[in-house]
This record gives structure tokens, sequence and C-alpha cells, in this order.
């Protein structure tokens, strides 16, 4: 396996843990593990961390129509 070119790839890792940056986040930690493998065989990787971000909750534009505040 170490023969395969894994260096034009990308991976994005979503953090969906509730902690918000810069606390510490133990799906951080173990997100850090499959980052590791993926880096070392030249992958690309990027971690969001969603609860930094404002992001609408469910599947519509505009969910206030359903009751979302």
């Amino acid at each position: 396996m170490d023969s395969l070119d894994f260096s034009d790839l990308r991976a994005v890792f979503v953090n969906c843990t509730l902690k918000r940056s810069p606390e510490i986040s133990h799906t951080a930690g173990l997100m850090a593990i499959s980052e590791a493998i993926m880096r070392k065989h030249g992958v690309v990787v990027d971690e969001i961390r969603a609860v930094d971000y404002d992001l609408a909750p469910g599947v519509y534009p505009d969910m206030t129509a359903r009751g979302w505040p």
C-alpha cells in the first residue's frame, strides 16, 4: 500500500462536539488519530468544528415556518 499516491486527495472532518473552540474536545482527540493516518499518506486534511459556526437547524432554508427559532 506504500506505493499508492494519495497526495491529490483532500479530507474534511466535521467535529460535532458541543464544546466551542478553544475548549478541549474528546471528539477532536479521536479524530486526530484518523487525521494523522491520512496525513501520513499525503492526504490534505481540514477540520471544522460545527459549534463554532452559525448553522441553521433543519433541512429547509427557513425552518421558522416549521416551529424552529
